[in-house]
């Protein structure tokens, strides 16, 4: 059985298993079969428009980043080998693909009894993010029952967090009644929301640098596709900075320049698409629940691709500054011995959160990403050696030369942390995690309107001080 969920998921990856999963759900909720399936192929078309930018543009990021570790001298022993490996192996582990069928259950059961109103299998892909920790876990203790018990764990913790920054998200960036629940994102979301708070004290909210106050200062190069082409150009700048003189060098520098610019003007566009694709079940899903005992006085809100978020301009600016930081901040920062290369073209998706918190704040997120960024470096350093072990049993093959290897999947904290405290094996702390985790719960559900009408006015306060946006220099 496990064998073939494998197959199908190597076969036909999340471009296929997401749009069969969203139209079953649209099913579920009595859609037309017409309206299921179109909303079934807008997911699929979207999904896959992109990976087709975010593919391409990494084609042509990859080398300059390359470039710029190259540059700096790093020589570390744990190379990241991206995202994609984590997810290989990942679904290459039986209790990886145990997980896939238990897991979507308890995702499911936990919407019915109204434990969460995120309906997370929809983003079902995305489990191996979790599915990664348990492996880990079973690697050093070989035991499956508490492996399982943590991986059930962090989904409750991640569906906790997912809810606490959803309505700031969905508002953001503009997709009411979605939650972004990518696991290696919300488990950084703590640590921003306590940078958002600290650097907001300390006067980062009136440094108010947000694509609109650009456009407003310098007209037209304020648009997204001229502040992607500004980008552009000063990555490629810094990625050929001991060959400025020569022709080849600024063929990179213009041909980076231009795909910044790019994404920043397509990848909105494309991810339109995608979004489109959850009105149907939106509709349905309200109008059936409506009747429900599973749906009264509650809100159906669907767990969403981060890719969402990616091609927004603050978004995109953000994560292209933080490049060229987190390079810096692998080679000065004591204790790490990983040299960040597949995730730093992926850096977008990591500020979401950061940058939908501070509605923007490009200067604000810039710093309060690249200070998690420094923290997921040694959780990732942490983890490289138990990661390796698990990647070649499984039959991933290690570059000849390369002592470690990890992906940035791994460097999440609060999975991380969690993982950390079930392998004591001690039943205190393990309580004492679980119970911190309910009394969080319980504060959050008591609480909900007044914590999301906090982080919706502070992400809102620097109209309020100054009754209109203005661009600090």
């Amino acid at each position: 059985m496990w064998a073939v969920l494998k197959t199908f998921f190597d076969t036909f990856g999340n471009y296929i298993t997401v749009p069969i999963i969203l139209f079953i759900i649209a099913r579920i909720f009595k859609a037309p079969v017409k309206k299921a399936f179109m909303s079934a192929v807008l997911a699929g078309v979207g999904l896959k428009g992109m990976a087709f930018i975010t593919s391409a543009f990494g084609a042509i990021l990859s080398p300059l980043v390359q470039q710029i570790v190259e540059a700096t001298g790093i020589n570390l022993p744990a190379l990241d080998v991206g995202w994609q490996a984590v997810a290989s192996v990942a679904y290459s582990t039986d209790i990886g693909m145990m997980f896939l069928g238990v897991g979507l259950l308890f995702q499911v059961i936990l919407y019915l009894i109204k434990w969460t109103d995120i309906f997370m299998p929809s983003d079902l892909w995305n489990n191996y993010s979790i599915i990664v920790w348990g492996s880990m876990f079973f690697q050093i203790k070989q035991n499956l029952f508490m492996a399982f018990l943590l991986m059930l764990f962090i989904n409750l913790v991640i569906l906790l967090i997912a809810e606490v920054v959803q309505k700031r998200w969905s508002t953001y960036y503009r997709y009411p009644g979605c939650a972004m629940t990518a696991p290696h994102h919300m488990g950084d979301a703590p640590m921003y929301l306590v940078l958002d708070f600290i650097l907001g004290k300390i006067g980062f909210d009136k440094v108010n640098v947000r694509p609109e106050t650009i456009k407003k200062k310098i007209g037209f190069l304020g648009e997204p596709m001229y502040i992607g082409l500004i980008i552009g150009l000063i990555l490629g700048i810094i990625g050929n900075i001991t060959n400025l003189g020569t022709m080849p060098a600024w063929g990179q520098i213009a041909n980076v320049a231009v795909t910044c610019a790019a994404v920043m003007a397509i990848f909105p566009k494309v991810a339109g698409l995608f979004a489109s694709a959850f009105t149907t079940i939106t509709d349905y899903s309200r109008k059936t629940l409506k009747n429900s005992k599973y749906g009264k006085d509650r809100e159906f809100i669907i767990s969403v691709n981060d890719a969402l978020g990616y091609g927004e301009a603050a978004t995109l600016t953000t994560g292209l500054l933080v490049i060229p930081i987190a390079v810096l901040l692998a080679f000065i920062l004591p204790g790490n011995i990983v040299v960040p290369v597949m995730v730093l073209p992926s850096l977008p998706y990591m500020v979401e959160v950061p940058v939908s918190l501070s509605d923007g704040n490009i200067v604000k997120s810039t710093v309060a990403a690249s200070i998690v960024f420094a923290a997921k470096l040694l959780m990732a350093s942490s983890w490289a050696a138990v990661f390796t072990e698990i990647a070649v049993n499984v039959g991933f093959e290690v570059t000849s030369g390369t002592v470690l290897i990890i992906g940035f999947i791994m460097s999440n904290c609060t999975a991380g942390l969690i993982t950390y405290a079930f392998l004591t094996m001690n039943p205190i702390v393990i309580l004492a995690v679980v119970i911190l985790y309910l009394i969080f719960y319980v504060l959050f559900k008591k609480n909900k309107t007044a914590v999301w009408d906090y982080l919706e006015n502070n992400a809102m306060k620097y109209k309020a001080n100054s009754g209109q946006a203005v661009l600090q220099n």
